[in-house]
C-alpha cells in the first residue's frame, strides 16, 4: 500500500513537472506569434498610416465642399426669402387693393 501512494504521489508531480513545461512553451509560442504579429503590424503600419492621411484629406475636401454648398443654400434662402417679402408688399399695397376693389365692381 506504501508503494501505491508513493507512486501516485511520483506521478502527480511527474504530471505537474509536465503540465509546468507545456505552459512554458505553450507561452513561448504565443510570445513568438505576437514578436511576428507586431513585425507584421510594423510593415503595414506605414501604409495604414499614409491611408489614414489621405482620408483625413478626403474628409476635410469634402467638409469645405458641404460647407461650401450650405453658404449657396444659405444664400439661395435670403434670396427666395427677399422675394417673398416684395411680393407680399405688392400684394398689401394699397393702389393694387384699390385696383382689385374697382375690378370687381368693373366686372
Amino acid at each position: 500500500m506504501g508503494t501505491l501512494a508513493l507512486l501516485l504521489f511520483l506521478g502527480s508531480l511527474a504530471l505537474g513537472l509536465a503540465a509546468l513545461v507545456v505552459l512554458v512553451f505553450t507561452g513561448l509560442g504565443v510570445w513568438r506569434t505576437l514578436r511576428y504579429g507586431y513585425k507584421d503590424f510594423r510593415a503595414w503600419s506605414a501604409f495604414f498610416g499614409e491611408y489614414a492621411a489621405n482620408l483625413g484629406a478626403a474628409l476635410e475636401a469634402m467638409e469645405e465642399r458641404v460647407r461650401s454648398i450650405a453658404a449657396h443654400g444659405n444664400e439661395v434662402r435670403e434670396g427666395v426669402e427677399e422675394i417673398m417679402d416684395a411680393v407680399e408688399e405688392l400684394r398689401s399695397h394699397p393702389l393694387l387693393r384699390a385696383a382689385r376693389f374697382v375690378g370687381r365692381f368693373r366686372a
